[in-house]
C-alpha cells in the first residue's frame, strides 16, 4: 500500500538538505552515494513512443509462407507426446534391476549348493540335487539308443552305475550307487563351505578351536627320557607334608566371644576331639529328650480328641432320649 507523501499534513521538504561536514571517508562515501541516487532518480522522463503504423501479422491467420516454415519445423522436430526418461524412472529402473541382480545370484547360489538359510528363515522348497538327477536321468533316457562315444564313457557310467556300501555323516552303513555317494559328498561339502562362510560373516566371533574341556592328559607335558627336564620338574615340585596338616579356624583373631552361640576350641588337637566328642554327646541327648518330650506332646493331643469324641456321642445320646421322651408325653 503507497504512503501518502503528505501524510499528517507535512509536506516534502523542495530541496533536500546536504551536509558539508564530512567528518570520515566513510560518511564521505554515504553522502557521494546518496547524491549519486538522487541525481538518476531526478532525471527527465521520456515520453510514451507513437505506434507504429505497420500491420501486425495476425497468429490466428494463416499464410502460404508460415505453412511452409511450419511444415520445415515439423520435420527436424521430434515431439514427443509423453515425456518419459524422467529422474524417476531412472531411479524405479535401476531399483529393479538391482532387485534382478540379488535375485540372480541367490538362485545361483542355490543351484551350487551354498546358500545357507538364515536363523528362522526356512529351509528353499527346491530341492536342485533331485532336479539335476531327473534332469540327467532324462538325458539318459533320451539317448539310450544312441552308441557311447568311447569305451572311457562306458567305464565310467557302468562304475557310476556300480552298487557300492558306505558310512554316512552320522556313521549309518548306506548302500547305494556310486553317483549317489559322490553326490551325498558334494552337498555334504557345500554345507561345510556354507556354514563356514556363515561363521566367517556372523559378527560374533568364533570359539577358539584348541580349547581343552575336561579332564586331559598333556602327553608331552614332561618326557622321561630326558633327564635334566626331569631333574628340573622335581625341583619345581610342591614340598608340602602330605597329607597337609589339619588347619582350624583361630578364634583369638576376632572378637567372638560376644557372639550367641560361641564356643571356642582349644588348639590342641586331643582337646579339640574331646570337645567335639561332648558336643555330639549332649546333641544326642538333646535329640532324645525333644523326641520325648514331642512323643508325650503327640499321646495327650490325642487323649484330648478321644475325650472330645467322648462327650460329643453322649451329648448326642442324651439328646435322643430326651426328643424320645417327649413323643412318649405327648402320645400319653
Amino acid at each position: 500500500m503507497p504512503q501518502d507523501p503528505n501524510l499528517y499534513g507535512q509536506r516534502p521538504a523542495k530541496k533536500q538538505k546536504r551536509g558539508t561536514s564530512l567528518s570520515t571517508s566513510l560518511d564521505f562515501t554515504a553522502q557521494l552515494t546518496s547524491l549519486i541516487s538522487n541525481a538518476g532518480s531526478s532525471a527527465p522522463t521520456t515520453g510514451r513512443s507513437r505506434p507504429s503504423k505497420e500491420q501486425k501479422s495476425d497468429i490466428f491467420r494463416s499464410t502460404k509462407a508460415s505453412k511452409s516454415r511450419t511444415a520445415r519445423d515439423d520435420g527436424a522436430k521430434l515431439v514427443l507426446k509423453e515425456v518419459t526418461g524422467t529422474e524417476e524412472e531412472t531411479q524405479e529402473l535401476a531399483r529393479a534391476r538391482r532387485k534382478m541382480e540379488d535375485k540372480a545370484r541367490l538362485y545361483a547360489a542355490m543351484k551350487r549348493g551354498d546358500y545357507v538359510p538364515k536363523e528362522n528363515e526356512a529351509e528353499p522348497l527346491v530341492d536342485f540335487d533331485r532336479k539335476w538327477a531327473e534332469k540327467n536321468e532324462g538325458k539318459e533316457g533320451q539317448y539310450s539308443d544312441l552308441s557311447s562315444s568311447s569305451d572311457d564313457d562306458q567305464e565310467d557310467d557302468e562304475a557310476s552305475r556300480e552298487v557300492i556300501e558306505w558310512d554316512d555323516e552320522f556313521g549309518r552303513r548306506r548302500r547305494g550307487t556310486r553317483a549317489e555317494k559322490e553326490r551325498m559328498e558334494r552337498r555334504e561339502r557345500r554345507g561345510l563351505l556354507g556354514a563356514e562362510e556363515l561363521e566367517r560373516m556372523s559378527a560374533r566371533p568364533s570359539a577358539p578351536g584348541k580349547l581343552i574341556y575336561g579332564d586331559a592328559i598333556q602327553s608331552m607335558a614332561f618326557n622321561p627320557e630326558d633327564p635334566d627336564k626331569m631333574e628340573e620338574l622335581a625341583r619345581k615340585r610342591d614340598r608340602s607334608a602330605t597329607p597337609p596338616e589339619m588347619k582350624h579356624y583361630d578364634a583369638d583373631r576376632e572378637i567372638r566371644t560376644k557372639g550367641v552361640g560361641f564356643y571356642k576350641f582349644s588348639k590342641d588337637e586331643a582337646a579339640r576331639t574331646d570337645e567335639m566328642r561332648s558336643l555330639d554327646e549332649e546333641r544326642r541327648r538333646t535329640e532324645a529328650e525333644r523326641k520325648a518330650r514331642d512323643e508325650a506332646k503327640e499321646a495327650r493331643r490325642r487323649e484330648i480328641e478321644q475325650r472330645r469324641k467322648d462327650m460329643s456321642a453322649r451329648r448326642a445320646q442324651r439328646q435322643a432320649d430326651s426328643f424320645l421322651d417327649g413323643l412318649t408325653d405327648g402320645t400319653a
